[in-house]
Parts: C-alpha cells; structure tokens; sequence
C-alpha cells in the first residue's frame, strides 16, 4: 500500500513542488489548500503526471474545515503516515513591528502557527498509529540584514518552538512520532512578492530540496534544519 502525505497550502509555490516531489517518489498525496478551484486545479496537474493526489479543502484560520479534514482523514486515509506543514501568510513583509495592530498581527498568527498547531494535534492519534512524521517548514529567525517581516518571523518562532517542544515531549512519553522544521532559504514565491537574488532558489529546487531531507532516511526529531543540512542551534545563537 502507497503512504500517503497531507500537503496544506499544496494548491501552488513550495508547497505545490513537494507534493509533486512526493508523488514523484511513490506517495499519495493529500493536496491542502483552502480554494476549491486552485486546489482541485492542483490535483488536475499532479494526477495528470502520474502521481496519485486528491484535495482536501482546509482553511488554517477555520476551525470547522480543519476538523472536516480531519475526519476525513480518519474516515478515509487511516494510513496517513506524514503530514506536512506548509501552508502560511506573509503580513505586511514591510511595515515595522510597532506600526502592527493586535488584530494584524493574531491574523498571521492563526494560519502560520494556531492552525498548524491545532491541525498536528488532532492529528497526532493517526500519524503515531503510523509511525509517521511531522514536517514544519520554516524560515530563520535571527537578526538578518534585509529580512526582518515582523508578524511572519514571529509565527514562525512559534512554529519552530512547536516542532522542538513536541519533539522533546514525543521522546519523554515514548511516542512512536517525529517532528522537525526544515528552513528552505530564499525562494521566489507568491508569498513574499515573488523575490529574486543570486541566492533566491525556484520553488522547484525548494521543494527538491526539502524532499531530499525528508526522504534522506535518518531521523531528525527536533531539528531545525537549515538548507545546507546543518542543524539549526538556537541555543548557541545559529540561525
């Protein structure tokens, strides 16, 4: 039997490029993405190359359509063995932390972080019955000199702290689980405007690249994995 992996914000960028990534390497895909239309195009694409995918509407800000998925997955995907943490808001990549209302800045916070967070939870039952494994992808922290997005480095904090907190709760309880962060580096992508450099990656190569660390073999429970492999240490100040 194929494994199968839940994909959110599968619909286009990064996320779109894993799932093909996936599907290219023998898994079935759940494509998560809160657009019909986008999403099921999505589907169209992959399973006209061959790879087994099927949608899943999921709103990270909508807790009635994260429980729906969900309870389709229980229902019908109880082989769910990875789910992949994708899908995120940039916030106003621009505008200066003090200049944030409350409301601005919980908006981002619920599809980077609580979404995501509440999503892994009542996950978790299916993926320990599987083995499985929780991915998170993530984006450096630390002071960089022309990335500092306020809203969308705070979520992701939260997010990271998430990944390495239930890692060292899943080995402390015994839980048969893993969960890492994997930090792909700059790509040119919808979410931040569709940037480019020497150094931005297409979302193709990001989504190589990711697939490469999740399907390298080895395991990584509470990693922060930085592009180039190296595991991330925040407690040495190594971002």
């Amino acid at each position: 039997m194929a494994r199968k992996v839940f994909i959110t914000g599968a619909n286009k960028g990064i996320g779109k490029q894993i799932a093909r990534q996936m599907g290219k390497n023998g898994w079935n895909v759940l494509v998560g993405a809160r657009n019909d239309d986008r999403g099921l195009a999505a589907v169209h694409e992959l399973t006209g190359e061959g790879i087994e995918a099927e949608y899943l509407n999921i709103d990270l800000q909508d807790s009635e359509t994260i429980s729906a998925a969900v309870n389709l997955i229980e229902s019908r995907h109880t082989g769910l063995s990875m789910l992949i943490n994708n899908a995120a808001i940039p916030g106003d990549m621009h505008k200066p932390g003090y200049e944030f209302t409350a409301g601005e800045l919980r908006d981002v916070m619920e599809t980077n972080f609580f979404g995501p967070f509440e999503l892994t939870r009542c996950l978790l039952p299916t993926l320990e019955k599987n083995n499985g494994r929780i991915v998170n992808i993530a984006i450096p922290i630390g002071r960089l000199p022309h990335f500092n997005p306020f809203a969308y480095k705070t979520s992701k904090a939260a997010f990271n702290v998430m990944a390495q907190s239930l890692a060292q709760n899943f080995t402390e309880k015994g839980k048969f689980v893993e969960i890492f962060s994997i930090m792909p580096g700059p790509t040119t992508t919808d979410l931040n405007g569709n940037i480019t450099g020497e150094h931005a990656k297409t979302a193709e190569e990001a989504g190589k690249l990711i697939v490469g660390f999740i399907l390298d073999g080895k395991n990584h429970n509470g990693e922060v994995i930085n592009y180039n492999g190296a595991a991330v240490d925040y407690n040495h100040g190594l971002f």
